[in-house]
């Protein structure tokens, strides 16, 4: 432990040296003079301060020694020294009284390890020996400031202890101090085995720990525990630990983990099949490598190995027997979550390279109990990672798990994939650039399968930290969106502008790219349409209420693809429609959304999958795919059109934003041009440069940027044009 740890407990406890080191009181116990053992009379010492001779002078215990002569300096002005528990030549003779610090030679040391037994600590005198043992060395530290606080005794130059004492007891916080942990360090597989360990660890402890964790990796977490440290918000009176990476929260968390689940690194596929595992048994993942690192450590835990248990001798590929055993033995027996199942990247190439993207997420899988997988949508080529298998073996399996779910779940309503595929294993990319299939298409193919099986995607989730920290919070139940105060009248001519900012359908794009768009210094000049999608309230509500209400009046807030959550409305049984809109309603009215601006669905969305939208998005739905303006009932329906801007360049933008308005000038009514604008990741700064560098170009346009609400009233108006 470093110093800025013993100092916080000790500030903790309020058992400093200088204030649990005082004469005795009211609040300690008076002690017969023949119950007493006395350490220290007129000056002089009866005992020395007795540590191992195996350690280390860096050693926590060897600190903790330094620590016990410290204070009894303090509260004396008497130094006693530190002798090691060597008595063989060129050691130190065994005195008396000693004070044991930790693990010794010693007998009594052994006595009072009994005595503490399966509690965190004891403090015993043990005949003629004072003993302070712990189970680890934040007990054992825990351990010293009681004795000084509450068993020592030092009065009329006497110092003392009862021959009596006898304590064993458990250790712990304050329910209210929360852990801030270093992110991994390191290189290579080292750094990708501990962020896996530290994930699965986190994951279990804001599930059963009353004190929280949260990983702080400097740039890499964005600067959110700042944002919810001001005043005001929901941490902002809260303590924080801060500790060094995942060896010291272990120290605090190891008493929450039942199992360590080992993988087999010859095999990716059994990172995933380790978490799940380790979701439903309260477990930390780790390698046949770290764990040498920890065997001793975590020898009383329950070891489940899946080294060499899947060799392909059932399906022709290890990977899929891997996860059809997961699915017969975790998943089919119900003992994994109905709310989510998770599709992370397993160790295939990111694991030498260091690549923690996707071992950050996996605190939430095991924070849910979620099963978890990495598999191809496809069953005409074979996976870049698994080129030897069977045609079609990966998607064979990926449907038992969503046939499986749908067992699960038809009658309790339809959970969340989330994560997304792998662009070098499934599609045309990198090294796997003979693939027959582009990365939107093996997009569209997952949602594709997973939708008439009860599942709504959440894509890009990678580098999305602390999930399961987020989604503690229970502030956000009822939101308040912006609504226009007056209504445009549609004139011809005019080109009116609507800009969808998006895609942040999923939690990586809210939590990183959504935060550096939002404090872009030109938001509010023109009004925005932000899409987020109202079921990521679930993992980052805190960030979601974060940005409404630091909304100017000109942002606006809808959802992205295709609703609350990315799914194909055309591929929804019928017989699943009633939970799928118990579920957008739910969170539409959480998020007082009441527009779905970025319906997709490959097949085309008909009248009936439209009496569904416009029950919880009434005032406009948009498609993508499809060009058709019209109304529904009372609800209009257009189309969002891409191509409006560019990213980066301003200039591009304005180049393409004029091809765009001038094509809609021949699809209105009313000889007015509407647009609907996606631009994905961009900033304001860059829209509006955009804007004024069209409107320079077109001095002879009138140009009207209108919120969203507004756009889809001026649909309706260009419908009903006469």
């Amino acid at each position: 432990m470093k110093k800025i740890f013993y100092l916080f407990l000790a500030l903790l406890l309020c058992a400093t040296v200088l204030v649990a080191c005082t004469p005795a009181d009211g609040d300690k116990p008076d002690i017969p003079e023949g119950e007493r053992m006395v350490l220290l009379q007129d000056g002089a010492a009866t005992f020395q301060v007795i540590r191992s001779d195996l350690i280390t002078s860096t050693d926590p215990a060897t600190k903790s020694a330094i620590r016990v002569v410290s204070s009894i300096k303090e509260l004396t002005g008497m130094e006693p020294s530190i002798y090691t528990d060597y008595t063989g030549k060129g050691g130190y003779a065994e005195m008396e009284y000693e004070i044991l610090i930790g693990e010794t030679t010693r007998p009594e040391s052994a006595t009072a390890y009994e005595i503490m037994g399966d509690q965190d600590y004891a403090i015993c005198v043990v005949d003629t020996k004072l003993c302070i043992v712990g189970r680890n060395a934040r007990c054992l530290d825990f351990a010293i400031d009681e004795f000084f606080a509450d068993h020592l005794y030092f009065e009329d130059g006497i110092m003392y202890v009862s021959n009596q004492l006898s304590i064993k007891d458990v250790y712990r916080l304050p329910e209210g101090i929360y852990f801030e942990v270093a992110g991994p360090k390191g290189k290579g597989s080292a750094k990708f085995d501990e962020s896996v360990a530290l994930a699965c660890l986190q994951g279990i402890m804001n599930r059963e720990s009353p004190n929280k964790v949260y990983v702080n990796s400097g740039t890499e977490t964005a600067g959110w525990l700042e944002v919810f440290r001001e005043e005001g918000r929901w941490l902002a009176d809260a303590e924080f630990l801060q500790l060094e990476g995942f060896d010291d929260l272990l120290e605090f968390g190891e008493k929450y983990v039942k199992t360590v689940v080992i993988w087999d690194e010859s095999v990716d596929a059994t990172l995933n099949v380790a978490c799940t595992i380790a979701g439903v048994e309260d477990g930390i993942v780790m390698s046949e490598t770290m764990y040498k690192s920890y065997k001793d450590i975590l020898s009383d835990k329950k070891i489940v190995s899946l080294v060499d248990q899947f060799d392909g001798s059932v399906t022709g590929s290890a990977k899929n027997d891997a996860y059809r055993w997961a699915i017969e033995n975790y998943l089919a027996k119900g003992l994994c979550s109905t709310e989510y199942i998770c599709s992370y990247i397993d160790g295939w190439s990111f694991r030498d390279a260091g690549n923690i993207s996707y071992t950050v997420v996996r605190d939430w899988g095991i924070y849910h109990r979620a099963f978890v997988y990495d598999l191809s949508p496809w069953s005409d080529e074979a996976p870049l990672d698994d080129p030897d298998q069977k045609l079609g073996t990966d998607k064979e399996t990926l449907m038992m798990i969503f046939e499986t779910m749908l067992e699960l779940t038809a009658d309790i309503g339809p959970y969340e994939v989330c994560g997304f595929f792998e662009h070098q294993k499934y599609s045309e990319s990198g090294q796997n650039s003979e693939s027959k299939h582009g990365s939107v298409a093996t997009e569209w193919e997952y949602a594709s399968l997973m939708t008439p099986y009860n599942g709504f995607h959440n894509t890009c989730i990678d580098n999305a930290w602390n999930e399961s920290f987020h989604g503690l919070y229970d502030g956000a139940q009822q939101l308040t969106n912006n609504r226009p105060t007056e209504e445009i009248t549609l004139e011809s001519d005019v080109v009116y502008l609507c800009f969808f900012m998006g895609d942040y359908d999923s939690t990586h794009p809210v939590y990183r790219y959504l935060k550096q768009a939002w404090d872009d210094p030109r938001r509010g000049e023109i009004p925005f349409a932000w899409a987020v999608n109202p079921n990521l309230l679930d993992t980052y509500p805190d960030m979601i209420e974060y940005y409404y209400e630091t909304a100017t009046p000109n942002d606006y807030f809808v959802s992205d693809a295709s609703a609350a959550g990315y799914f194909m409305p055309s591929q929804v049984p019928d017989e699943l429609w009633p939970n799928m809109l118990e579920h957008n309603i739910e969170y539409f009215n959480r998020a007082d959304m009441t527009i779905a601006p970025m319906v997709l669905d490959r097949k085309g969305i008909d009248s009936g999958d439209l009496d569904m939208l416009v029950q919880f998005a009434p005032d406009g739905i948009a498609t993508v795919l499809q060009a058709k303006v019209y109304m529904h009932d009372d609800t209009p329906v257009a189309a969002l059109l891409g191509s409006g801007y560019d990213r980066y360049d301003s200039a591009v933008g304005a180049e393409n934003l004029a091809k765009v308005v001038e094509k809609q000038f021949t699809t209105s009514n009313s000889g007015a041009s509407l647009n609907l604008l996606r631009c994905v990741w961009t900033t304001p700064t860059v829209i509006c440069e955009t804007v004024d560098l069209y409107r320079e170009a077109n001095p002879d346009k009138e140009v009207v940027v209108v919120d969203i609400y507004n756009y889809f009233k001026l649909i309706e108006q260009d419908l009903n044009w006469k």
